[in-house]
């Protein structure tokens, strides 16, 4: 179920810190079941924010990019967790529901800072503990002439705020999405788009 809720209110906080040059965002740090969860979020590209999460226990550390735009546990894409961190955040029924409900609910209520990605000591230190790891690359980098896999197609939708439909599109033009880590080789997605001449809502 689509909550855009959550995405007009994380857009709402990203705009009101008028923090909106390439490399700043807004952070969420809290504890979750003895989990550190830091959530990033920049609507540097306002047609498609970025939304990531660091998840931090002993010595174990997970970063994903998410879609705000399809907030539901069902459907978040927490590929290759390591099993010291999953355990700690699953229910019982080895669902996650709690642990979204959870970042749902400090999302609406708590009180974001301002901060850029290359000045946040947990992100970079992340970022480079996952360097050649594909969960690890948040940021879009460029569109490539290339088959999207439907294995690729499936982690792009869950990790990009981009719809199934724009997807298809791109994909049936001939054309996959490559993703970085690098904040300096990260692109506008919509400028790319309209370069290559593929047209999206």
């Amino acid at each position: 179920m689509s909550d855009t809720i959550i995405l007009d209110i994380l857009l709402e906080k990203y705009n009101n810190a008028k923090y909106r040059k390439v490399g700043n965002c807004i952070k969420l740090r809290y504890q979750y079941n003895n989990v550190n969860v830091n959530l990033y979020f920049d609507g540097y590209d306002k047609n498609y924010p970025s939304a990531s999460i660091i998840l931090a226990a002993d010595k174990s550390y997970y970063i994903t990019s998410f879609n705000v735009d399809n907030f539901d546990e069902n459907n978040q894409y927490l590929d290759r967790i390591p099993n010291p961190i999953l355990n700690l955040i699953k229910d019982e029924n080895n669902k996650l529901v709690s642990f979204y409900n959870e970042m749902r609910k400090r999302i609406k209520e708590d009180n974001f800072q301002n901060t850029s990605y290359s000045s946040d000591i947990v992100f970079n230190n992340t970022i480079q503990y996952n360097k050649n790891k594909e969960t690890g690359n948040p940021f879009f980098h460029y569109v490539r002439a290339a088959t999207m896999t439907s294995e690729h197609f499936k982690k792009l939708f869950h990790s990009m705020n981009i719809s199934k439909e724009n997807l298809m599109k791109i994909q049936q033009a001939g054309f996959t999405i490559v993703t970085t880590n690098d904040l300096d080789k990260r692109k506008d997605f919509h400028e790319e788009l309209k370069n290559k001449g593929i047209l999206i809502d």
